[in-house]
């Protein structure tokens, strides 16, 4: 985490905090470049308009709408204006003004839309990224600033944690998660499995900072129970071609594959898995929920019949708020929502909650960093509250096992471990 590192530079030249930031974060941001991919395009801000006797309330979006993780932009892009739309464009009173800047999926194009938010948009809120060496980069920026920020996706684990050495503390007051972090995706399903007699798996990921956490928190929860990790793969993000890697799954014995990919990733990965003949061959596929969430599903359909995976929410997860959730979101759009629609909608409330508890007064952040700390609500996934200690959610993670039923594939639930919660250290 070296990367997390005090601006003693711009001060000690004498400039502004302002325009010394920058030219830091460009000097000190190459420990997150891992994820960069295509070259981004920005799109333009949109917003509404309408009267109220409240201030604008500006919330910059920052989401990939190019390259290996778009859809996930726009599904979380869906659910933001799903929301606003359900509550007459407004949060507590106040009309929204969203402003959309595309990464890309470029954690160097991140960075500098991260700051444009911060000096040139001077937004009140933060929300989105998807990757996590994204999250990762943008950290300071949005720390020094007191900036709130709600992260709805990246889930690597240092974002809210508390590491030695780590200056300034890893773990900022200003960032909440209404997502996951990795430990909570993956090591439950490792501990659940080993607990339940599958010791053998074989891992695929893809290589960047998230996957590398979940095949990690994976191997630990497997190996607490005597379970043996016997070899990987590593695609690189935005691998355009899968064969050889799932020859590689092929070639070798073990039967159990555990995974984590997302996106068109795993489009291709769960494509090339059936066309290279491995259900035929007795191999299994276990994975991080994103694996088979709905954005792939509707690609893939029955391709992905079988596959058992974790995660905190599924479409088909019995509760008055899900069934409502869904309805809504389909009367909207003609597609079933899926897990980023959730965190999306999810870190909608909680700035909603917490912006009424304010009287929608945004200035004083460490005020609106406690009053995020105390939000409760009836959620799509269940009961949804912040850890206070780590500012992630406490969760329900669910077994998952995909099937195609009433000429729909979905994720039905198997299982349910009760309220994960992140270690924080």
């Amino acid at each position: 985490m070296g990367e997390f590192k005090k601006n003693e530079l711009a001060e000690k030249r004498g400039y502004s905090y302002r325009l010394t930031r920058r030219q830091f974060l460009v000097a000190t941001s190459a420990a997150a470049l891992a994820a960069c991919g295509p070259a981004a395009v920005a799109p333009g801000a949109t917003g509404s308009a309408a009267a109220s006797p409240g201030k604008t309330l500006k919330i910059g979006q920052l989401l990939p709408f190019t390259g290996v993780y778009s859809e996930l932009g726009n599904s979380m892009r869906r659910a933001t204006e799903l929301y606003l739309k359900l509550n007459d464009n407004k949060l507590a009173n106040r009309p929204v003004q969203l402003i959309y800047e595309d990464d890309a999926n470029v954690t160097a194009t991140g960075i500098q839309k991260t700051q444009k938010f911060i000096d040139q948009d001077q937004v009140d809120v933060m929300m989105g990224v998807v990757p996590t060496p994204l999250a990762y980069g943008i950290r300071n920026a949005v720390h020094a600033a007191k900036m709130i920020f709600i992260d709805t996706n990246a889930g690597g684990n240092f974002l809210t944690r508390d590491v030695p050495n780590c200056t300034p503390a890893c773990k900022s007051p200003y960032i909440f998660r209404a997502s996951f972090s990795s430990y909570q995706i993956s090591y439950p399903i490792g501990d659940y499995l080993s607990a339940k007699g599958t010791k053998d798996f074989f891992l695929a990921y893809a290589n960047y900072g998230f996957g590398t956490e979940s095949a990690a928190d994976f191997t630990t929860g497997a190996k607490k129970n005597g379970g043996n990790i016997t070899g990987n793969v590593a695609p690189p993000l935005g691998n355009a071609d899968f064969a050889p890697f799932v020859t590689q799954i092929k070639n070798q014995p073990t039967k159990n594959v555990y995974s984590f990919f997302s996106g068109a990733d795993a489009v291709g990965f769960i494509k090339t898995w059936n066309q290279l003949g491995l259900p035929a061959a007795g191999y299994k596929m276990y994975g991080a929920g994103f694996l088979t969430e709905q954005d792939v599903l509707k690609e893939v359909k029955d391709l992905a019949n079988g596959a058992v995976t974790s995660l905190f929410w599924a479409v088909e997860l019995d509760n008055p708020e899900n069934k409502k959730f869904v309805a809504d979101f389909q009367k909207q759009y003609p597609l079933l929502p899926d897990v980023f629609t959730v965190q999306q909608y999810d870190g909608m409330r909680a700035l909603d909650e917490a912006l009424k508890k304010l009287g929608g007064d945004t200035s004083d952040k460490d005020k609106f960093s406690k009053a995020l700390e105390d939000v409760t609500f009836k959620s799509p996934r269940g009961d949804f509250a912040f850890d206070k200690s780590t500012h992630n959610p406490i969760q329900d993670i669910y077994l998952r096992e995909v099937k195609t039923q009433n000429g729909q594939t979905v994720n039905t639930i198997t299982d349910k471990i009760a309220k994960v919660t992140d270690p924080g250290k």
